[in-house]
């Protein structure tokens, strides 16, 4: 059966596209949509007819190429919704979300499969250990959030990929085509003025970061367990999608906390905006230090110095070595594992609650601008590190707790349990 589609479905998604370019053409002539419908049945039809040698769609295959299988959803769909009995004109309000969803994914990934990039994204699709995750996370947020379509979408590429109906071994193959591309961003452009009603609030960052760390973490304990070799030298790999992810994440938070500083110099103290601006430069360290300031992007030189204190022979700090009471200890377990597991006890179990029930407690941390955990922050902290350490065997998971900490730990930052003391119509 799979190999009647692989053999048949690139001809019929050559036909279609041909049939839908057709009927647009015809549409400004003929209004009559019984005699629309009949004419793309037969420009579709006649495509796949066999010829002495190739049917039409051999010939037209090489100008199209291979339609994904979003391709034929969202092109099947829109000329249904076009040849509706009754309808004015095409319906695209429900093709309009996964279009603009289209669109932004295609303006990141085309650029890394041409090789304009440090990354090249496409060739996630051939063994998708990440890439199957993300469209987890797509899938479950698209369904929570209501959106069918989308989540329709993606669970039949994905079904798609596992079945190995269309020629090509890459998941991207089966979610995006150059083809739908084009008729997306023609889509978007065309009812641009409903794009306001797309709106990202705080609740669907907070599920969608939710989310994504209980998908990666689940996928973290499947492949420490049955497939350690993956996990080591795929999933956590140095300079890999979880490693930049961190990075992303806290430079994003960087960016928060220095534009809360810019936007309440004027209006607070000098206590809070000091600890403001240290917590911006905490986030450009923590980023820094994960991609060991860019000396593998960059092709940098260790100094001889730290290729002997490093037990990466890197730049980064964090891996340096030093020697107590006559033994090697390394600076990332001693400061950035016990003491900062330490300080998380601290801040979680004793500054919390003692901020919620006495008011000088409150105010001494408003005035140094600390932005305290939600409940959900504090069950977050405590899952991921009890999850990372029970459940992931391996000397990688480090890579996990950083990997969720650092979102969690962002949405602490971003979305704290006391916004109002970021707020500068406010005051403490």
């Amino acid at each position: 059966m799979s190999e009647f589609f692989t053999q048949w479905l690139p001809h019929a998604g050559s036909a279609l596209v041909f049939a839908s370019a057709a009927t647009v053409i015809v549409r400004r002539f003929i209004a009559n949509r019984a005699t629309q419908s009949l004419i793309f049945g037969s420009v579709f039809l006649a495509c796949l007819v066999p010829l002495p040698e190739f049917s039409l769609s051999h010939y037209l295959r090489v100008l199209t190429g291979d339609l994904s299988i979003t391709g034929f959803i969202i092109l099947g769909l829109a000329a249904c919704q076009s040849f509706r009995p009754g309808e004015s004109g095409p319906k695209h309000a429900k093709l309009l979300a996964p279009a603009l969803a289209i669109v932004l994914v295609s303006l990141v990934l085309y650029p890394t499969a041409l090789g304009l990039t440090y990354f090249d994204l496409y060739a996630f699709g051939y063994y998708p250990i990440i890439l199957g995750p993300i469209i987890f996370v797509l899938f479950a947020s698209a369904l929570w959030f209501g959106l069918t379509l989308s989540a329709v979408l993606l669970a039949t590429g994905f079904l798609a990929f596992a079945l190995g109906i269309l020629e090509s071994d890459n998941l991207w193959d089966y979610l995006l085509d150059p083809v739908i591309t084009i008729y997306a961003l023609y889509l978007v452009i065309k009812n641009r003025h409903q794009l306001t009603n797309f709106r990202v609030t705080q609740h669907h960052i907070e599920v969608m970061l939710a989310v994504t760390i209980s998908t990666f973490l689940l996928f973290a304990i499947y492949l420490a367990k049955f497939n350690h070799d993956a996990f080591r030298h795929e999933f956590v790999i140095e300079d890999g999608f979880i490693e930049w992810c961190t990075v992303i994440v806290l430079f994003s938070t960087m960016l928060v906390c220095g534009k809360r500083f810019l936007i309440l110099r004027r209006v607070r103290p000098p206590l809070f905006l000091t600890v403001t601006m240290l917590l911006t430069l905490l986030c450009l360290f923590g980023a820094g230090e994960e991609i060991s300031w860019g000396q593998r992007l960059f092709g940098l030189e260790t100094p001889d110095y730290l290729k002997d204190k490093n037990a990466q022979g890197e730049l980064g700090i964090h891996n340096l070595v030093v020697e107590i009471n006559g033994e090697e200890v390394k600076l990332n377990k001693l400061i950035f594992g016990t003491g900062l597991a330490l300080a998380l006890l601290i801040y979680l179990s004793v500054a919390t609650p003692l901020y919620r029930k006495n008011d000088r407690v409150r105010s001494f941390f408003n005035a140094i601008a600390a932005p305290m955990p939600r409940n959900y922050h504090i069950a977050g902290y405590l899952l991921i590190v009890a999850t990372v350490e029970l459940l992931i065997d391996s000397s990688k998971r480090g890579e996990m707790t950083e990997f969720a900490g650092s979102i969690m730990f962002a949405l602490n930052v971003i979305y704290p349990y006391n916004p109002e003391i970021f707020d500068p119509k406010k005051s403490l």
